[in-house]
């Protein structure tokens, strides 16, 4: 019975307060999500596909689903991206779909510096499924669900547009530690604004099924990492890096107000060599190690794949375990990352060759 009320406390709560936006745990390897000016970071064409699980036990739990598909025109400084995606919760299948455009512009600098701004425009559509859900009052104590509900279900669904910001500062660089030299060390930090309908119009972004005046709260993006090779081998063909990463969400009605908005820290580090990785990372509430707040040692790993010149491949695979209250239960959380890179296809076979474009970083640690 316990998990019975749980599925309808998750679909209904979802539906009569505000939104929170999914959080995924590879967050590098979902880029559009995580901030549109990622649109078109690898030459040619891309292709990418993720799928998280979360707390399945849980009357059905949390189902998401993404695609993107993306296009670099380096001659015009530009990325191309298209994104669907999809979440469902709990037995009332409240469900939000979404497709995307989304366009990256790219200013080089001096030293292989480049600052990328994008933005993202969305289509929204959010459904529940009523007859799915059972109400208080339906309820007898001893014989279960064999009344009718006095209830009145809202709307099957709603439509709205959104919009997302974003940019990207990306370096690639050789960083000196006495009489040894790090070489092409590449590092970005970003910033991100979704929602931005929902922030310069409260009545925007409507979302409520219910006819109520609320909207997806605004939220904010902070990330960085780095991609820092360690130990050369063979030449300079292989090599050990680490990979230090860090995001931080905030999202509510009021972004100054952070005792009341929701708040997510993620960061650890990865290690890689000759294209294979693994690491772990940490996720709380705030960035302090303890157990007060909902919390998950994130597990990750994954492969590059290059076939040829052409075609690269990636997957990782990634578990949250929940270190809070909730424990093993619900059924951890699980999520796996998909991307095809056609690395020279739909490139120009005329034009200048710009100079940054001769230091390189090796594919096998190329993480992001």
């Amino acid at each position: 019975m316990k998990k019975f009320y749980l599925g309808i406390f998750c679909s209904l709560f979802a539906t009569l307060s505000f939104s929170q936006d999914p959080s995924f745990s590879q967050f590098y390897a979902n880029r559009t999500y995580l901030n549109p000016a990622f649109t078109g970071l690898d030459n040619g064409v891309s292709v990418a596909a993720v799928s998280r699980l979360q707390w399945l036990a849980a009357d059905r739990g949390f189902r998401t689903y993404g695609m993107s598909f993306e296009i670099k025109r380096p001659f015009i400084n530009s990325g191309f991206g298209i994104q669907l995606f999809q979440d469902e919760e709990g037995i009332g299948e409240l469900t939000n779909t979404s497709v995307g455009l989304s366009y990256s512009y790219s200013i080089p600098l001096r030293n292989h510096h480049e600052i990328k701004i994008g933005m993202q425009g969305r289509w929204v559509q959010k459904s529940i499924d009523w007859n799915k859900l059972i109400f208080s009052d339906q309820l007898d104590p001893v014989h279960g669900n064999i009344f009718s509900t006095t209830a009145q279900p809202g709307q099957e669904y709603v439509r709205h547009t959104d919009f997302d910001l974003g940019a990207i500062w990306v370096n690639t660089t050789d960083i000196k530690l006495g009489k040894r030299k790090l070489k092409n060390v590449r590092t970005n930090v970003g910033f991100s604004l979704h929602h931005l309908v929902s922030l310069f119009n409260e009545n925007g972004g409507g979302e409520s099924l219910q006819n109520l005046d609320t909207s997806v709260p605004p939220r904010v993006t902070i990330h960085a990492g780095s991609v820092i090779p360690l130990v050369y081998y063979a030449g300079r063909k292989k090599t050990i890096s680490i990979s230090p990463n860090f995001k931080y969400d905030i999202q509510g009605e009021n972004l100054t107000d952070f005792k009341r908005n929701f708040q997510v820290v993620t960061y650890g580090a990865y290690l890689m060599f000759d294209g294979m990785y693994f690491g772990a990372m940490y996720q709380n509430k705030i960035p302090i190690l303890g157990f007060k707040n909902t919390n998950a040692l994130i597990f990750a790993a994954g492969a590059y794949i290059e076939k040829n010149k052409m075609n690269q491949y990636f997957i990782g695979f990634s578990y949250d375990a929940n270190t809070s209250g909730l424990g093993t239960r619900a059924g951890g959380v699980y999520e796996v990352a998909l991307r095809w890179t056609g690395l020279t296809i739909l490139q120009p076979k005329h034009g200048k060759k710009r100079k940054r474009g001769k230091k390189k970083p090796a594919n096998c640690y190329k993480f992001f």
